[in-house]
């Protein structure tokens, strides 16, 4: 193909959560038989609140089907399994905080989050000094598993994406503007691009780091637009990138656009409306594909919620598979027996990559890409690039 229950049972429309553990894994609810009846507890450390919510709600979604699924199947060992999602709203403190109490907490065995790679390498260090497995669903910066060896990640890495969206803006034209987040994250990829769209033999005319929370980027976009670019780049949040191409279109900055994976997201077409009519962006995820389990998933979770998955859907659901696959296949059933059963695994689950297994890195080895572009208000697979 060309690049183109614990869980509060979800009730209150998924409102943010507060769960506090209160079993040990090793069981104060052992059974006679000395099995311990206790659920096997993970905690996710995600935004519910603030500018990022959005992610978090995709994120619930996700969950609740996987949870779904693994309890109707017996839980682990007979034993149910549950989330305790805390809300970090998006902020490296929040996530600090919650970090420190994940691990203060035996009963937790494993975390997922932050969303954001800026947040979550912030609380990186704790889980590591923890002993508590750390898996990073949505966070591609390359030195995000640099903490130690409890931290995993099946994101994409800015260094293989930002390659991906520099060849891809590189058929489009030559002369290229960039708008990047003003964080770690979009820093780091603007240096993959950078170096990429050189070896492309491209000119960047113009470049500029832009911060979330502003809401407006004309100036910049005059500049962009005078400066002779015939492609942008937009490796922003969604809610970022939709003012931007809806800006662009009102400074007269008319050129195709390229916007990273991130902003595959119906939030994204709901607040560019109009606007985001003809942006091509990256997925490792497309809910059309013919794959069996994949499908299973999309039907499930658009029956449920009455909408199609977007690709942090589906993370938060294959990482929660993948930590209850961990879980059954580790030889202790504690977080190092999980840290171990996720490093040393092979053909662990996944419906984005099929089959995953997890490099010496701990990334996901050769992910595949597929190129989308807004067309009629709404994503479709192109092979205009790739």
């Amino acid at each position: 193909m060309r690049k183109p229950h614990r869980i509060l049972a979800w009730t209150a429309a998924l409102a943010a959560t507060t769960l506090v553990a209160t079993a040990c894994a090793g069981g104060s609810g052992s059974t006679e038989s000395g099995v311990s009846s206790d659920p096997i507890v993970f905690g996710v450390s995600g935004p519910l609140t603030g500018n990022q919510a959005e992610y978090g709600k995709n994120w619930q979604e996700g969950f609740e089907i996987a949870l779904d699924e693994i309890n109707a199947e017996g839980g682990i060992d007979g034993r149910e399994v549950e989330i305790d999602f805390q809300d970090s709203q998006g902020e490296a403190a929040q996530a600090t905080t919650i970090a420190q109490r994940f691990v203060s907490d035996d009963s937790v065995l494993a975390v997922i989050g932050d969303f954001s790679s800026a947040t979550s390498m912030v609380a990186s260090p704790l889980y590591q000094r923890g002993g508590l497995l750390q898996l990073g669903i949505t966070n591609s910066h390359p030195d995000f598993t640099e903490s130690g060896d409890f931290i995993f990640s099946p994101s994409v890495t800015q260094e293989v994406e930002g390659r991906v969206i520099a060849d891809g803006a590189s058929e489009l034209g030559d002369k290229v503007a960039v708008f990047y987040l003003n964080t770690d994250w979009g820093n780091s990829a603007f240096d993959v691009l950078q170096d990429q769209l050189e070896k492309d033999g491209d000119e960047i005319v113009y470049s500029t780091p832009v911060e979330e929370a502003s809401t407006d980027f004309r100036p910049q976009l005059l500049q962009a637009r005078d400066s002779g670019a015939d492609v942008a780049i937009f490796y922003t949040y969604y809610a970022t990138t939709a003012l931007l191409v809806q800006q662009a279109g009102q400074t007269g900055f008319d050129v195709p656009s390229v916007a990273v994976g991130s902003n595959y997201s119906q939030q994204f077409l709901d607040l560019a409306e109009d606007a985001a009519e003809g942006v091509f962006v990256d997925t490792s995820f497309y809910p059309e594909s013919d794959d069996p389990n994949l499908t299973s998933f999309v039907e499930k979770y658009t029956e449920k919620f009455g909408y199609t998955p977007n690709l942090f859907a589906a993370y938060a659901y294959d990482g929660l598979k993948q930590l209850a696959w961990a879980a059954e296949n580790a030889e202790t059933l504690d977080r190092e027996g999980i840290r171990n059963a996720l490093r040393d695994g092979k053909a662990i689950p996944s419906i984005i990559y099929g089959e995953a297994t997890y490099n010496d890195e701990r990334r996901i080895d050769d992910p595949r890409f597929i190129w989308l572009q807004v067309q009629d208000g709404a994503f479709v697979e192109t092979d205009e690039i790739g």
